[in-house]
């Protein structure tokens, strides 16, 4: 260390130029660090959709969902599989484990999808998912017209705005709610038909004949061919074929297939339309339903940066949309991100202020002013250029990181400050070399203190990571800032020593407290009861709520949940009359809202799951604003409905493990045999010692309709229980059978029946079925029609169906009752191929615990000996180790004034004082173990220990008083936006630095010069380590001197 700061010092002036120089570029280059609320703390996962409009949720398990997950099972790096099964949906997702590279896993599974067995043709192909943040949505933008159709608008959203708004930088994804695709339909009428002699298959031949491609094997367009082209010549001329079909009028007149009777057109047997496919999905506007275009970003994507990317591109956009009303205020993350930091820079500029200000009133020397500036932003503007190289996003858990730093940082300027300034030019190096070697032993105690939090599990353990990821660099920086670039600057600035004035009144009052607690016990073990007590005070506010403060977001989301079943009509209804008495509410400037799926969305949701979006006015008073919006949402009693901010929907998204004491999941196929075994199970669950309340999760289910042919009915008319599966299907859910292309779009063409036909269980009855013999036969003649519940979703887990069977555990002992359920399931029967697995989310989040409290353990351990170390005193390392929770008491006491249970914010208050408490204590007691030594008769009179006391106290004051003043800003700039993290932060530290200068300058030399009597301490100790600065003994502003040797 002593060759680093000489060679600092010898390099002085280009150590100085490099270090302005690098300070500008890092500046300039930090106001492009991405920036964002929460960091990325899930799992790597990929998922795969496939859509299968029109199958219920039984049969997308059956034709989909189980291939897909035979094909993935087993894949390398795959931790665990999951899917859902929903009408129109397969949803797969892939939780793969910690460390595994997301693209490298993508590149694996779609190895899988390329190599896997052809899916059944029911939908589309599988579509694997863009990479998305935890906050994915960047960006909404609604979209209304009062003069186009809804399928004209559609066309224009996803043909021409999708494709700019993806290629901006950052998206990963454009969802479209409401989206309505033209589709050209061929709405058939039995009836019609079989007036002309026409089967429905002639109608799919010839409307999928018609056009140049059609999905359909079966049908001759399946292979367009090629136009060819021919050469003269002179030159070779391309043929290209013109489709003439473009409205329905156009494929209405195309002549039917195999028609025996006079020229028979699909206009005669059916109602040719321009309309849309079954929606999956809507949005709901100012004015009814419209369309939104939800803009997805990727992981790291910076939301100010996507955002003005998004507006860039609309104003690019807005000369083609002139009959279409924009509104892109509809949701805006990034309004929030540029809010918080228009905040917290003015308040970061008066906390500069006011610390320039403290430093100038205690050196009054513009040069020691500068050092210590100088020292105090250096680190930290290094700690955030080094994040932001290594590409991370900053976040809230980045800036309580460096918001914890700043208690070292500052007192690491302050000191290093200190002790050049009243050094010989000469004596510089040893003046640094004696601040750092007792700081070098409390930076080791700091950073070993931070081990239990890398240790923590699940979310709360990776938000903790990426705000260590910031604290460490920042601490780290501070120290090597302290030995490099302070002596470098301090030989460019002070030729001498700066003397300082002394501040007498603080002495004596520090001389009177020091006296009356050494000689009154009973004061002294007071006092430190009391702290205790105030320290104790803050463990019931630690809760298993999330660590994360509630963000005054001006975006606000409703989650609403309707009864099982509910209609796309009657979640529109009720969207809509919420969205009016929502914008009622004063402060609320827009709501929108989003039902059921979008292709390709990020939530896999039935129709009767809804999102609204709020927005409220920048000037209105948030906590009211929200709690009448709450008012408004409690006027809906039969719907389930929670209001919650993006970042807390984005965190509900990824919970903790906070599943019940005892989960049996007992794995099978059959949903009979899976809910009577179950029901066994639960029973022998029941009768565990220790379990109470044992409950049986059924699957959800909803009305149906279920079709079931009969067979013998069926085959009298000659038809087998697949053609009339067939049948149904084109006439209840339609079927595409070609597509035409039309200025770079391409629109769909399909086969169905009237809407009237297929609108209620009795028409589905009397649909009529083409036989062989050409006659037609009502549906109700050939199969059973009815109403019977079926699930609304099927789940899998690890590939396979499930039901769970929890229990309770009002004892408290989870883990022996769990053993107990596990040895009384284990020998049970169960079918065939079925098995079951005993858990307990409790039991495993108590064996995190304890990992966490054997962190804890070790790092106490190791802690005490690096005191003892810096110390070279058992009792005096005991003492400061007894004393620092009693420092932290202060910040018990004063961080719940913001409200709420302790949040990370207050958590990096508590480490900004320990960092500035150990510091202090070890200094001091260092001091006077030295001022004890110089004395020779191994005892510590008053006026030694007043001597060294002074000496100690100046610095400690400095920057625990310069890191109260720094923080006080943010502690009185009230709840806005910006301050959730920092405000409990300030509030901590202002209590903390309090009790820290009581402990450190008063408790502990008043229990030194009570009980401790040597330089030994009469514990066996052999000495300490001499060096200048503050190791050695200082009487008011001049030079330490060395302490005798021992």
């Amino acid at each position: 260390m002593r060759w680093i700061i000489a060679s600092s010092i010898r390099l002085a002036a280009v150590l100085t130029t490099a270090a302005a120089v690098l300070l500008v570029v890092a500046v300039a280059g930090l106001r492009h660090a991405p920036v964002d609320v929460l960091p990325e703390f899930a799992s790597p996962h990929v998922q795969v959709q496939t859509e299968a409009l029109g199958l219920s949720a039984g049969e997308v398990e059956q034709l989909i969902t189980v291939p897909l997950e035979d094909e993935f099972n087993g894949l390398v790096f795959l931790d665990r599989l999951q899917s859902a099964s929903l009408p129109g949906l397969s949803v797969v997702d892939l939780f793969f484990k910690k460390g595994t590279d997301v693209y490298k896993a993508r590149q694996l599974l779609a190895e899988r999808v390329a190599q896997g067995p052809a899916l059944v043709a029911v939908g589309t192909p599988p579509v694997m998912i863009q990479p998305l943040s935890v906050q994915s949505r960047a960006a909404a933008v609604a979209l209304s017209s009062a003069t186009m159709s809804a399928t004209d608008l559609s066309t224009l959203a996803r043909w021409r705005i999708r494709p700019r708004l993806l290629a901006v930088p950052g998206v990963a994804d454009v969802v479209l709610w409401g989206q309505r695709d033209l589709q050209l339909q061929v709405l058939v009428d039995p009836a019609r038909m079989a007036g002309h002699g026409v089967t429905l298959n002639q109608v799919i031949n010839t409307a999928g004949n018609a056009m140049w491609t059609s999905p359909l094997s079966f049908v001759e367009a399946a292979a367009p061919g090629a136009d060819g082209f021919i050469d003269n010549p002179n030159q070779r001329l391309t043929v290209q074929h013109l489709l003439p079909i473009k409205t329905p009028a156009d494929l209405a007149a195309v002549p039917v297939e195999d028609s025996t009777a006079h020229p028979v057109r699909l206009g005669d047997v059916a109602t040719v339309v321009a309309d849309h496919p079954p929606l999956r999905g809507d949005a709901v506007l100012r004015d009814g339903p419209g369309f939104l275009l939800v803009v997805e970003k990727l992981p790291g994507a910076d939301p100010a940066k996507v955002a003005s990317g998004i507006k860039a591109a609309m104003a690019e956009l807005a000369p083609g949309l002139r009959d279409v009303t924009v509104d892109t205020g509809v949701f805006q993350p990034a309004a929030y991100v540029h809010s918080a930091l228009v905040h917290l820079g003015w308040t970061a500029l008066i906390a500069l202020v006011l610390l320039t200000v403290w430093f100038g009133l205690c050196w009054r020397s513009w040069r020691v002013l500068l050092i210590a500036l100088a020292g105090t932003v250096l680190p930290l503007v290094a700690a955030a250029s080094v994040l932001f190289l290594l590409g991370t996003t900053f976040t809230v858990m980045t800036l309580a990181g460096l918001a914890a730093a700043l208690g070292v940082v500052v007192d690491d300027a302050v000191r290093t400050a200190e002790a050049v300034r009243g050094a010989d030019p000469d004596g510089a190096v040893d003046a640094v070399v004696g601040v750092r070697r007792p700081l070098g032993f409390a930076l080791a105690v700091i950073v070993l203190a931070t081990i239990p939090i890398l240790t923590l599990q699940d979310r709360s353990g990776a938000l903790a990571r990426a705000m260590m990821g910031a604290y460490l660099p920042a601490v780290v920086a501070a120290a090597l800032v302290a030995i490099t670039f302070v002596p470098a600057l301090a030989h460019l600035l002070l030729r001498h020593p700066v003397p300082r004035r002394p501040v007498r009144w603080a002495g004596r009052v520090h001389d009177r407290l020091l006296a009356g607690f050494s000689k009154n016990a009973a004061v002294l073990a007071g006092t430190a009861a009391v702290l205790l007590v105030g320290c104790v005070a803050v463990v019931p506010q630690f809760g298993d709520r999330s660590l994360i403060p509630t963000m005054r977001e001006r975006s606000l989301l409703v989650r609403w949940q309707a009864p099982t079943g509910t209609s796309l009509t009657a979640m529109e209804q009720t969207t809509s009359s919420a969205g009016r008495a929502l914008r009622a509410v004063p402060g609320v400037t827009d709501v929108a809202s989003d039902i059921g799926q979008a292709l390709l969305g990020d939530r896999a949701v039935n129709v009767d799951c809804a999102q609204t979006w709020i927005t409220l006015s920048a000037k209105a008073d948030y906590r009211a604003a929200r709690q009448a919006v709450g008012r408004v949402l409690n006027d809906y009693p039969g719907m389930r409905h929670t209001l919650l901010t993006y970042t807390e929907a984005a965190l509900a998204d990824h919970p903790t493990r906070n599943g019940p004491p005892v989960r049996v999941r007992l794995y099978g196929t059959d949903p009979a045999e899976l809910a009577a075994t179950a029901e066994q199970l639960r029973q022998a669950v029941s009768g565990v010692h220790g379990a109470a309340d044992a409950t049986v999760h059924h699957q959800v289910l909803e009305p149906a309709i279920q079709i079931e042919t009969n067979v013998p009915a069926a085959a009298a008319h000659g038809l087998k229980p697949g053609d009339v599966r067939r049948a149904t299907a084109v006439l209840i859910a339609g079927i595409p059978v070609g597509s035409y292309y039309e200025q770079q779009q391409i629109f769909d063409v399909s086969v169905w029946s009237e809407p009237g036909m297929r609108s209620d269980l009795a028409g589905i009855e009397n649909l009529l079925l083409d036989t062989p013999a050409g006659d037609k036969v009502p549906l109700k003649d050939v199969a059973t029609v009815s109403m019977a519940p079926a699930p609304a979703e099927v789940d899998h887990d690890q590939a396979s169906r499930f039901l769970d069977v929890t229990a309770d555990v009002p004892s408290g002992d989870v883990r022996g009752t769990v053993d107990r359920v596990r040895k009384a399931v284990e020998n049970m029967a169960l079918p065939a191929g079925y098995h079951v697995e005993v858990s307990s989310d409790v039991v495993t989040r108590r064996n995190d615990d304890r990992n966490t409290l054997i962190a804890v353990a070790v790092v106490v351990v190791g802690v005490f000996l690096l005191l003892q170390a810096a110390l070279r005193s058992w009792r005096r390392a005991a003492l400061l180790f007894c004393a620092l929770p009693l420092a932290l008491s202060g910040g018990a006491v004063t961080a719940p004034i913001a409200g709420g249970p302790v949040t990370v914010g207050a958590l990096a208050g508590f480490l900004a004082v320990f960092g500035v408490a150990v510091r202090a204590g070890i200094v001091v007691l260092r001091d006077l173990r030295f001022a004890a030594e110089n004395q020779g008769a191994g005892t510590l009179g008053s006026e030694a220990a007043t001597r060294a006391l002074r000496r100690s106290a100046f610095p400690t004051l400095v920057s625990a008083a310069g890191l109260a003043l720094a923080v006080s800003p943010f502690a009185v700039a009230g709840d806005i936006a910006g301050m959730e993290v920092v405000r409990p932060l300030a509030l901590a530290v202002l209590g903390g630095m309090a009790t820290t200068v009581l402990v450190t300058l008063v408790l502990l030399p008043a229990v030194c010069l009570r009980w401790f009597v040597g330089a030994g301490d009469r514990d066996g100790d052999t000495g300490g380590v001499t060096g200048g600065g503050t190791d050695g003994v200082t009487d008011g502003d001049g030079p330490a001197q060395k302490p005798a040797s021992p």
